[in-house]
């Protein structure tokens, strides 16, 4: 079973990337189609192979947490949406972007499911890689477009092979420390490297120098695979190496309160610069890292309030990023690849894209009635029971953050129609999409309950 689980999303990888090379994904239009059938059907497996009693190895060796489990099953779900998102606007004619998919969820699986915490940084910085494959599948006949995807993939890539570094010695650190418990010291250099790493994984400002870049230059589709996908992943390992670790933070709250301090500072660092951007790709960039930043301050936290506001935020940070990009996707397809930074009044062009573009926005700073509510209250809850200063900092953050995005939102949406602007309508599936994943954040937005009663029960079962 541990195997299957760990071989088959290779092994289709594989598969794909023999049959794309055959047939061609820009000339067969089957080939594309099943581009998205068959890494989505080894998707809806994995999910249930995950869920198998016997999926854990009696040793200890391979171990699917509860919390991995929900995470994994949720993430994989929303991975095969983008898929099909792809598959609508043009996105998999190169045929890498499903390969590499399909190979960023075999390396998530590995480091989610193996105890080997050394190999669980192996796949994390390899997860990163893959991902690099689809940041720079962009339109090659754009030079210049292409050379930016590049330059920003570098970026990305320095930052990621100091994320494995940093998160290396931190657990020969750790080890070490086991070993000897009297040497306390080594708990502040664990701690201290660990959340520099992760920082620069999920680009929590002030480690988050590649974000922008990335973002603002890679497909739309292609940035959900870095920011919904692996950097959410990213969350729940630290979440469970946390409280498997105890020691760490959450019994030491010395150590825990400057990880708070930095995380608030950075959401409200990254909501400042958000308000100063020039490009709708950078402003996301910057108010996901200061979202990442508010997670970072919930799981450092000692209340539990704090933890579950940060867990259940991770789970709202995938779905209403896959709802922004899934939008962005169509808009740039409709426009037929006009930068999105170019245009104005696309609300009466594209309503639907609009209307989820806008549910998305308000939804990743809290406002009632949305996905995003329940986190971000559990969060600030958290931070009032530390004092008045903090959870005026919590709040000033989202408040950067809403104002950063209506900004945004009325210049491209609801200004003046560009004259002469030719645009496609809207896909009908892409509509039907837009729609659903609208429908699943107001309904976390007025029933959070059963999710965050998983995520805790998942918690308690780490613990």
């Amino acid at each position: 079973m541990q195997f299957v689980i760990l071989a088959l999303p290779f092994l289709m990888t594989f598969f794909v990337l023999v049959f794309e090379g055959i047939f061609r994904p820009d000339r067969f239009v089957f080939s594309r189609t099943l581009g998205v059938v068959w890494p989505v059907a080894t998707l809806l497996v994995e999910i249930v192979l995950i869920w198998q009693p016997t999926a854990n190895s009696p040793d200890g060796a391979f171990v699917f947490s509860t919390l991995s489990r929900i995470f994994l099953s949720f993430l994989f779900g929303l991975t095969g949406v983008a898929l099909v998102v792809s598959y609508i606007t043009g996105f998999l004619l190169s045929g890498r972007f499903s390969p590499a998919t399909l190979a960023i969820c075999g390396t998530l699986i590995a480091a989610l499911y193996i105890s080997n915490i050394f190999l669980v940084t192996l796949f994390f910085v390899l997860a990163g890689f893959f991902s690099i494959v689809a940041l720079v599948d962009v339109d090659t006949e754009n030079e210049e477009r292409f050379v930016r995807a590049i330059k920003a993939s570098v970026r990305y890539l320095i930052a990621i092979v100091l994320f494995g570094l940093t998160l290396f010695i931190a657990l020969i650190f750790l080890e070490r420390l086991r070993l000897d418990p009297q040497l306390s010291g080594f708990i502040q250099v664990v701690v201290a490297l660990s959340v520099v790493g992760f920082s620069m994984r999920l680009a929590i400002f002030p480690f988050n120098l590649w974000l922008p870049d990335v973002i603002e230059e890679a497909p739309g589709m292609a940035a959900f695979l870095v920011v919904g996908l692996i950097n959410v992943a990213a969350v729940v390992f630290l979440a469970d190496f946390w409280q498997e670790n105890p020691t760490l933070i959450y019994d030491n709250y010395r150590i825990a309160q400057p990880v708070m301090i930095m995380a608030l500072t950075g959401a409200v660092f990254a909501g400042l610069m958000a308000l100063g951007q020039n490009g709708i790709g950078k402003m996301i960039a910057y108010t996901v890292s200061g979202d990442f930043a508010l997670i970072l301050f919930g799981l450092a936290s000692p209340h539990r309030t704090g933890v579950n506001g940060a867990l259940f935020e991770a789970v709202n940070l995938a779905l209403l990023q896959l709802l922004i990009f899934t939008c962005l996707s169509v808009v740039s397809y409709c426009s037929n690849g006009i930068s999105i930074n170019n245009l104005t009044g696309l609300g009466r062009r594209m309503p639907v894209a609009a209307i989820g573009l806008l549910v998305g926005f308000l939804g990743m700073v809290g406002l009632p009635f949305l996905s995003g509510f329940a986190g971000k209250y559990l969060l600030l809850q958290s931070a009032a029971q530390e004092g008045l200063v903090w959870v005026l900092a919590g709040g000033l953050a989202l408040g950067l953050f809403l104002i950063a995005y209506l900004r945004y939102f009325h210049r491209v949406f609801m200004g003046n129609d560009v004259p002469g602007l030719k645009t496609l309508p809207e896909p009908p599936t892409a509509i039907l999409l837009i729609l659903v994943l609208v429908f699943f954040v107001l309904l976390l937005g007025l029933w959070p309950a059963p999710v965050l009663g998983w995520l805790d029960a998942a918690l308690r079962g780490v613990a």
